[in-house]
């Protein structure tokens, strides 16, 4: 017997700017912008170090540090994870509106939204989020497969299975991808490419 599995993973990941090189003949404002965005660069690498380390609150105060007209994107979507992490949904939800008006086109930040609204029960809303993601990011296995657990919640297996295996032809390597499309081949009653699925999926398992 198949046990469904919803699994939303959010996203993390911290982009650090590169540093720019200082060209000898610059203008005294334009060192000034070089300092400034070298200064911005190392309170990134910190903040990317207290996050991977699990302190999140030495991260949010060198996240204060940062004036918001200084926020990017990436920086907002950060304050959203630490939001979340301390169960304050509503918080996270505004950090990625503003990690969206820094850049309109942020996949992370709609993939991060649409985990909000299908965590709180508004399934049509999550799936306007990770479609919005993929247009972005069309290569997006994680977006597929939400999109495939919310077409599962609206009993639409059909559509859940093409969601599913869109997300396995982007990444063949994550196990869940494997398990729910075995359980939405088994609601369509059709054991084989079930008990198909579900060999793949104990095979990542066992590596």
């Amino acid at each position: 017997m198949y046990r469904l599995v919803y699994v939303l993973i959010v996203i993390s990941l911290i982009c650090v700017p590169a540093w720019c090189e200082q060209k000898p003949s610059v203008l005294n404002t334009d060192i000034k912008e070089d300092i400034k965005q070298s200064s911005l660069t190392d309170l990134r690498e910190q903040m990317r170090l207290y996050y991977n380390t699990n302190n999140l609150s030495s991260c949010m105060d060198i996240l204060s540090k940062i004036p918001d007209a200084e926020k990017n994107a990436e920086d907002w979507l950060l304050m959203s994870n630490i939001a979340l992490d301390n169960n304050k949904s509503m918080d996270a939800f505004l950090y990625l509106q503003r990690s969206l008006l820094a850049d309109s086109k942020f996949y992370k930040a709609y993939y991060n939204l649409g985990n909000i609204h299908f965590e709180n029960g508004n399934i049509n809303l999550a799936m306007d989020s990770y479609r919005k993601a993929i247009k972005y990011k069309e290569d997006f296995s994680y977006a597929y497969y939400n999109l495939g657990c919310c077409y599962l919640k609206k009993k639409n297996y059909r559509l859940a299975r093409y969601y599913f295996a869109n997300a396995i032809k982007y990444n063949s390597q994550e196990p869940t991808f494997y398990y729910n499309i075995a359980y939405t081949y088994k609601m369509l009653k059709n054991e084989k490419r079930a008990r198909e699925a579900l060999t793949f999926y104990e095979e990542l398992m066992s590596k």
